[in-house]
């Protein structure tokens, strides 16, 4: 959708990037992923000149959190997280794919997106949730907004699922308010 829009784009496959960190033993921490996220900013700013904007889908988002609440990782215009739940992995095992069945979180190392929402500030984040999300439990996307410090923003989407299957129009709108709220919230 950013692309289409003529939005430079770094893109991250959530799960194939813990994939390739992940051994019988060893999951990623969360220094290890705000520093990966410190590479893909600097990248991102050399190319266009200006401060990148983090948008994350589903675990995507959570990981976009994480990196811009560390204090290490450089000014980013905003974060915008598209299916945001509380808790996000560290790690992916092919066993995990059973999430898929159960809606629940994989049994690996997590972190929490309501212990860092306070952190994101003052950079602006904005939030795109669905109505009907199978893997989000009810109430938990406004606790994670109750916990974080403004600028914030919410947008709820009545979508059928996680995927926003039967709504790609109004994710589409969504997002463009959401960049053009994030440009006007930003750092000044």
């Amino acid at each position: 959708m950013l692309a289409e829009r003529g939005f430079f784009v770094v893109g991250v496959d959530s799960r194939a990037y813990l994939e390739s960190f992940t051994s019988a033993t060893a999951a990623l921490t969360p220094a290890e992923v705000a520093g990966d996220f410190r590479t893909l900013i600097a990248y991102a700013s050399r190319a266009t000149g200006q401060q990148p904007l983090l948008v994350g889908i589903s675990e995507g988002a959570g990981l976009s959190v994480l990196a811009a609440a560390d204090p290490s990782t450089p000014a980013v215009a905003g974060v915008i997280a598209i299916g945001l739940g509380d808790r996000n992995e560290l790690a992916w095992r092919w066993k995990d794919s059973m999430i898929y069945l159960t809606h629940g979180v994989p049994s690996e190392p997590t972190f929490s997106v309501l212990a860092l929402a306070d952190r994101v500030a003052p950079t602006p984040l904005a939030l795109v949730s669905s109505t009907h999300d199978e893997y989000v439990p009810d109430g938990e996307i406004d606790r994670i907004m109750a916990a974080a410090h403004a600028p914030k923003r919410l947008w709820m989407i009545d979508a059928a699922d996680h995927r926003f299957s039967d709504q790609q129009e109004r994710l589409a709108r969504c997002l463009d308010d959401a960049v053009t709220w994030v440009r006007e919230n930003g750092r000044r």
